[in-house]
């Protein structure tokens, strides 16, 4: 009984000192970012934090998102005041809750979100979802997102460092034996959107996959629902509309797709939900024509790409020509 439980001591004690190491490798670059005030969540949060009531036009998904809509030629348009709130691997639950943040300061007009199958997935990355959520002014609303979005599960990845971390601990081992050390420069920052230089290589573009569809993705149809449901209530509980987009892909890969369950799913869905909802890869085609070179990968724009995609939202703004002005 004593050996076993020195074993176990010991056993336990090597788990506190990996954990231990492995939370500094990991957060402390968050730390000294924030510290340096370069982290780009933190530096979101504190935009909405800080200029309370200021912005019209909230804009808000995955990193799909962040890459495709540069505030600034939309604003140009529109004469708005808008934000780009979408962050890395965003899921649909931390959408939800990060949705619930803006409205404590921020009274907008109009929620833009991203349909994008992998939002709405059963695989999560914890580590982007609780690095975003942990700018929240409301320790609640963590707290909720964490147990009410994930469960045990959630709790587990956001105590112990080794489950939080375990994606990038994978990617990082597996760096050391590969001679692709590409690194992004994702410097350039505007309102919440990377300006993003990088232009998708020959090879990669002959590497392109068709998009994710229901065998393919571990997309949640029930999950989906009942997140959507709750942004949409909560987007009409604010006096807010709520207008759905598609952002582009490449057209190898859109070429590439036989069944675009993605598309499919999401129009059929949004038009018995009755929520205006845009394709960007079909959206007036004949005037904004995509090329793989508007892409930074398979299914970044760059920011040749993030100026079509900008103006086209501006289209659909003017499309629906709502009796309320944006801007008042």
């Amino acid at each position: 009984m004593k050996k076993f439980l020195k074993q176990f001591a010991l056993g336990l004690l090597a788990f506190i000192i990996v954990n231990a190491i492995i939370a500094g490798i990991y957060e402390y670059p968050t730390y000294k970012s924030v510290q340096n005030k370069t982290n780009r969540n933190y530096l979101k949060w504190e935009a909405i934090h800080k200029n309370k009531n200021s912005l019209d036009l909230i804009i808000i998904g995955t990193s799909r998102c962040y890459a495709a809509f540069n505030p600034k030629i939309i604003d140009s348009v529109l004469h708005t005041n808008s934000y780009n709130m979408a962050t890395s691997a965003q899921d649909i639950a931390e959408t939800y809750y990060s949705l619930q943040e803006i409205f404590d300061y921020q009274s907008p007009k109009y929620v833009v979100i991203d349909m994008f199958f992998e939002a709405s997935d059963t695989s999560y990355d914890y580590f982007q979802t609780f690095s975003n959520s942990s700018f929240f002014n409301s320790t609640e609303r963590k707290l909720n997102l964490v147990y009410d979005g994930y469960g045990t599960t959630g709790i587990l990845n956001y105590s112990i460092p080794v489950f939080k971390f375990n994606n990038y601990i994978k990617q990082d081992l597996a760096s050391l034996f590969s001679n692709n050390k590409l690194v992004r420069n994702e410097d350039t920052w505007i309102k919440g959107y990377l300006y993003d230089t990088q232009i998708v290589s020959d090879d990669d573009i002959s590497n392109f996959q068709p998009i994710e569809n229901f065998e393919t993705s571990t997309f949640s149809k029930d999950r989906f629902n009942n997140y959507f449901n709750k942004i949409k209530d909560l987007v009409k509980s604010h006096n807010a509309e709520l207008i759905c987009v598609r952002t582009a892909y490449p057209p190898t890969r859109i070429e590439l797709t036989e069944t675009d369950d993605e598309a499919t799913y999401f129009t059929s869905y949004l038009t018995e939900e009755k929520v205006p909802f845009f394709d960007l890869n079909s959206f007036k085609s004949d005037q904004y024509i995509y090329k793989d070179q508007d892409f930074a990968d398979y299914h970044h724009a760059n920011y040749k790409g993030a100026k079509k995609a900008s103006l086209q939202l501006t289209d659909i703004f003017k499309q629906i020509n709502k009796k309320q002005p944006l801007k008042q």
